[in-house]
């Protein structure tokens, strides 16, 4: 009968053991994951003088705000008229989508990020609950 006992509390304390081990390598997996892709976003690299996208602001007042109408890539200069240069040149388009690609993919990561952080808290915080319940349902 003794022996069963033993069996049975170094059983508990085991399994116990094996649920902190699992939110321990919950917690590290997220923290890694999120760490290679902090790595990737800051390889995303923003241009300051990158054309930016001109469009007609009265048309699209009239349409409330929601659709832009006959858009382009223009440079941040202004011509004697008062009107935006569009970006003509090969390199400057290059430039305005290589910059809005960038943003793009920051936003990604930083949505990924949150995604594999929330993930990994959560089953962390279970498995380190679960943990706490077992021991504490199975302890005589």
């Amino acid at each position: 009968m003794a022996t069963k006992t033993n069996r049975t509390k170094t059983r508990v304390c085991v399994n116990t053991g094996l649920f902190i081990i699992a939110a321990i390598l919950f917690i590290v997996v997220a923290f890694c994951g999120t760490q290679r892709i902090g790595v990737y976003q800051r390889s995303m690299v923003g241009i300051s003088d990158a054309p930016g996208l001109c469009f007609d602001s009265e048309a699209y007042e009239k349409n409330n705000h929601e659709v832009i109408q006959d858009a382009y890539p223009c440079k941040t200069e202004i011509d004697e008229n008062g009107e935006n240069i569009p970006a003509d040149s090969q390199n400057d388009q290059t430039m305005f989508l290589y910059d809005r690609m960038s943003l793009v993919g920051s936003l990604t990561s930083i949505e990924i990020q949150a995604a594999i952080m929330t993930i990994g808290c959560l089953l962390s915080m279970a498995s380190f609950i679960g943990g706490i319940i077992y021991w504490n349902h199975n302890r005589k």
